[in-house]
């Protein structure tokens, strides 16, 4: 036998004894046991919207030329993200070139009309992006 065939036979037999190993072992299998009272969960209560009432508002607009001012039902429960959006359809206006406000402040558009006590009657002001703070 020459070099080449001892070298690999004695390889072959090297791979064979490391490829030996156990393949059936028994692992864990994942369960869907519920985690102990210790455990505390981190996932955040749904925000449920608030009760609502329809109320009519009146938006007022210095964007471009001249002041316009529009009556619009809305519901309380909606996000103002939603009514800046039927808003700027109303002005036609891009929804991110304005603010909506009232009283002096700011709306957050994920934060809902009930937030901010706006009332039967009462204006809400588009302001622009620029301007808002």
């Amino acid at each position: 036998m020459d070099f080449d065939e001892e070298f690999d036979k004695e390889f072959d037999e090297e791979l064979e004894e490391d490829f030996d190993e156990n393949l059936d072992e028994d692992f864990d299998e994942p369960t869907s046991k519920t985690p102990p009272d210790d455990v505390k969960v981190k996932t955040p209560e749904p925000h449920l919207p608030p009760e609502g009432k329809k109320i009519s508002v009146f938006f007022l607009s210095t964007i471009g030329p001249g002041e316009k001012k529009q009556k619009l039902l809305v519901y309380t429960g909606n996000k103002v993200g939603d009514i800046k959006d039927t808003v700027a359809n109303l002005f036609a206006l891009d929804p991110s070139d304005f603010h909506l406000s009232s009283g002096g402040v700011t709306m957050d558009e994920t934060s809902y009309l009930s937030d901010y006590n706006v009332d039967e009657g009462d204006d809400i002001l588009l302001i622009p992006a620029s301007v808002a703070g």
